[in-house]
């Protein structure tokens, strides 16, 4: 059979018929871009919109937060406070236990908690002190940590411990290692600086005078190297100047040693049967950490302290609610080797600290 052929007539209708099918094509394309385009336009700018009313409202949250803890502070007193950090000559602080029980009193504070560095030797003793003397006292200590995640310091309040007669509970064989490294950098530094003869107002150092210095203290610390060195407080201008060339930046004994993972420091404290608590996350900006240290086992966070600002304090209050954490407060007072003042610089209210801080002290009376 033979084929038909299509004519010229035939052919350009074909053709016409394909251009304008290109055509329509694409005007849909075009018109569907348009559409496409709007639609992401419209999108954007409602995330954008979204994204404004919610910072807007996160703004207004932390000035509320901060607003109220500013009222609450403002309206605070230290008489019948909790000052729940300080340091005694068993670590870095220059007092006697005596003498912060004293302090206490004077200041008009109802509780403390002495809480020395890396270490539970002290714990039996403190305990005696504060029943004889008749003053209330959390005896603690402050675990000195790390986050790996951004290499920055987290300290770790632990209370109601006990210590174990070989020092091998869970915390206390953590915190020996620390103490060992602090103890030996320490002397390196001060044996460092001894060769460098490094002097401050014509004084130079011995290591026998830092030793003396140390005194009661379970360990060594650059404290008691400076107060060898210079004889003067911290909050002294040119002690700030020398400690900042000694031990800072290129220093000649500008050397730190390692310390726990935060999360091992908590459930170390959790195995000795202690509670945690975070230290200062204000100062060492350890925020970040809140989430798995809860995990690891974190009970408490501190809220007031003197390195926090009232952003700070709201800050903690909301991690308290939303992990189910208590406050705690402190002055974090180290005598002449801090900036704190005074005991009761910083402090806690015995209803912000609430019913679990109030068990602490009830369990602290059956503890050795």
């Amino acid at each position: 059979m033979a084929k038909k052929v299509k004519g010229k007539s035939g052919a350009r209708d074909d053709e016409a018929r394909i251009k304008q099918s290109k055509k329509e094509s694409r005007a849909r394309a075009k018109a569907a871009e348009k559409v496409r385009r709007k639609a992401e336009r419209k999108a954007a700018k409602a995330i954008q919109l979204a994204a404004e009313e919610t910072a807007q409202k996160l703004v207004q949250c932390a000035r509320a937060s901060a607003e109220s803890i500013s009222r609450i502070q403002a309206s605070r007193s230290v008489e019948g406070a909790w000052d729940l950090h300080s340091h005694s000559v068993f670590s870095d602080g220059s007092k006697t236990v005596d003498e912060l029980i004293a302090e206490a009193r004077a200041a008009g504070l109802a509780r403390i908690a002495i809480t020395d560095h890396d270490t539970l030797a002290q714990l039996s003793y403190v305990r005696e002190r504060s029943r004889e003397l008749g003053f209330p006292v959390l005896a603690g200590t402050e675990v000195s940590a790390h986050n790996p995640a951004t290499g920055r310091k987290v300290h770790i309040l632990a209370f109601g411990l006990e210590a174990t007669p070989d020092g091998s509970g869970p915390l206390e064989r953590l915190v020996a290692q620390t103490l060992f490294d602090r103890t030996a950098n320490s002397l390196w530094q001060a044996w460092v600086l001894k060769c460098a003869g490094a002097e401050f107002s014509g004084h130079t150092i011995s290591l026998d005078e830092v030793v003396a210095v140390a005194g009661e203290s379970k360990g060594v610390y650059k404290q008691h190297i400076m107060e060898a060195l210079t004889r003067r407080p911290q909050t002294d201008p040119d002690y700030r100047f020398c400690y900042q060339c000694l031990f800072k930046g290129d220093g000649v004994a500008a050397h730190d040693i390692a310390s726990p993972v935060a999360a091992d420091a908590v459930r170390a404290v959790r195995e000795q049967g202690g509670v945690p608590v975070l230290a200062h996350p204000g100062q060492m900006d350890s925020w970040d950490a809140v989430p798995e240290l809860v995990e690891a086992g974190l009970m408490g966070i501190e809220a007031f302290h003197p390195d926090h600002g009232p952003q700070d304090t709201a800050r903690a209050f909301e991690l308290a609610g939303r992990f189910g954490l208590f406050v705690t407060g402190g002055s974090d007072y180290h005598g002449k080797y801090g900036d704190s003042p005074a005991m009761g610089t910083c402090f806690v209210m015995p209803d912000e600290a609430g019913e679990r801080v109030e068990e602490l002290f009830r369990i602290e009376k059956g503890l050795r």
